[in-house]
């Protein structure tokens, strides 16, 4: 009979098994997670979190064995790997823009269905997203694309091992920064277990996973001492892959000094520039034709709506110019905050934990959420979980979220008529309606507790301080 210490850990095994094993033999016998096959691909991605949900529970009670908190993960990215990227179709899309950097084309110059890409036709091309547009990812992105396209066969199965190697080096480097604020090192698990990063890599191959490689490799260079100057530059790529990691400027604004700061500005010029300046265009301006480097971005932005709330209460109420207005003054003033409370932090975990403050209010006011948009917030609220020596009340912090990253799965059900994409209002109602109500619950339930905790007198001596001395004490007497 295993011991008690070894039962949280086999049963979160069992689980989390059972749910991939589920999701590898869905795929193998109809080849897709979707169409009638998205319920109960959507219902074991579901018990995926179940599982995970109980390894947090009995890694806090009785810490997993380094061995299986990281080869458990990797069997279930194996599994992953082992399915065809169907749940999304954005991976065709990375293989044909990829294979036009190889080829020497500009991929903000046509879209995919224009009569001049003809001559470079490759089986991505049918399979790839949004044919009218020209491509919507950022310059960054493509440097990857292509390098993979020249070195690598163009196929899924090799973005699935390149976002997944990215994957595993960031659960590497989260290990390092929880180290670095002086977190549990056991704490990775939050990061590697969890099934929408899994799921979204692994099987789906979503850029995400290189965003995330950068942007850790950013922080854990900006808040190493001395700060590394290849911070800026660093984030300057991840905000080259995806516009998000923008949001966590503020957090290393102070510890970049001027020489940082004008790194970062020209790293991103020096990348966008020559493309903007070619044919295409920036495509900023005159009719969104969907060409030029931000054309693309620019009708998703102007067009596109999906899985959100309070962008579309936003809209119904004010129309959508004006929500535009009040979403932009929100979130820069939600900047301002975390620029202002950055310059103030005064350690490596004060600084980690306020990164999640500018994607905490992204997330709310998107108004397109797809499941692995979530994914580089779930990596930041890794360091929200308390220390050793914090209450326990902090783990409310990140309920509403996980919550949401459990539910999101079911955004999935709108492509079960692959005939007749739509939103379904419920699934939005059931995923948004108790995130809101948890994190409104869960905010003032934390404040209220901390204000309830008895202040250490000014001068007095910590709990940490208190060791340390009483350690140095007792060598000393020997």
């Amino acid at each position: 009979m295993p011991r008690p210490s070894h039962r949280g850990l086999l049963l979160a095994a069992a689980v989390s098994l059972a749910a991939y094993v589920a999701l590898a033999l869905i795929d193998r016998g109809n080849g897709t997670l979707r169409a009638e096959h998205v319920v109960g691909s959507a219902g074991w991605y579901i018990v995926a979190f179940v599982g995970f949900g109980i390894a947090v529970f009995a890694n806090e009670r009785n810490e997993f064995d380094r061995r299986w908190l990281w080869a458990l993960p990797v069997v279930f990215r194996l599994l992953m790997l082992t399915t065809e990227p169907t749940l999304s179709d954005d991976v065709y899309r990375y293989l044909w823009d990829g294979h036009l950097v190889a080829e020497g084309v500009n991929p903000y110059s046509f879209a995919i269905n224009a009569s001049e890409l003809d001559p470079f036709e490759i089986s991505a091309r049918r399979l790839a997203n949004n044919e009218t547009l020209s491509s919507p990812y950022l310059p960054a992105a493509h440097g990857l694309f292509g390098l993979s396209a020249a070195l690598l066969p163009s196929d899924p199965l090799t973005m699935q091992l390149v976002m997944t190697l990215f994957d595993l080096a960031s659960a590497a480097i989260v290990v390092r920064l929880l180290a670095l604020a002086e977190l549990p090192s056991r704490r990775v698990l939050l990061y590697l277990w969890n099934p929408l990063i899994i799921i979204e890599t692994a099987h789906a191959a979503h850029l995400d996973a290189f965003m995330i490689f950068l942007v850790l490799a950013a922080l854990l260079a900006g808040l190493s001492k001395p700060a590394r100057s290849t911070s800026p530059v660093l984030l300057a790529l991840a905000v080259l892959t995806r516009p998000i990691p923008g949001l966590l400027t503020p957090v290393l604004w102070w510890r970049w000094g001027w020489r940082g700061r004008i790194a970062f500005a020209v790293t991103g010029m020096a990348l966008v520039v020559p493309f903007g300046f070619g044919p295409s265009g920036f495509g900023l301006s005159g009719e969104s034709s969907g060409t030029g480097v931000f054309g693309s971005a620019r009708v998703y932005g102007q067009e596109f709506r999906f899985n959100a709330v309070v962008a579309t209460w936003l809209e119904d109420l004010t129309g959508a110019t004006v929500a535009r207005v009040v979403t932009a003054a929100v979130m820069g003033g939600v900047l301002l905050i975390t620029l202002r409370r950055a310059k103030a932090a005064d350690s490596a975990r004060d600084l980690l934990r306020l990164g999640t403050l500018p994607l905490m209010a992204y997330v709310l006011l998107t108004p397109v959420l797809h499941p692995w948009y979530l994914s580089v917030l779930l990596v930041t609220l890794v360091f929200v979980a308390p220390g050793d020596r914090e209450g326990g009340d902090r783990w409310l912090l990140l309920v509403p979220w996980a919550f949401l990253a459990a539910a999101s799965p079911l955004s999935y059900l709108t492509y079960r008529d692959p005939e007749a994409f739509g939103e379904l209002d419920w699934v939005r109602a059931a995923q948004w309606y108790p995130t809101i109500v948890l994190l409104v619950f869960t905010s003032f339930w934390v404040f209220f507790a901390v204000q309830a905790e008895p202040a250490v007198p000014e001068g007095s001596v910590g709990d940490e301080e208190r060791l340390e001395r009483r350690d140095h004490d007792a060598i000393g007497k020997r």
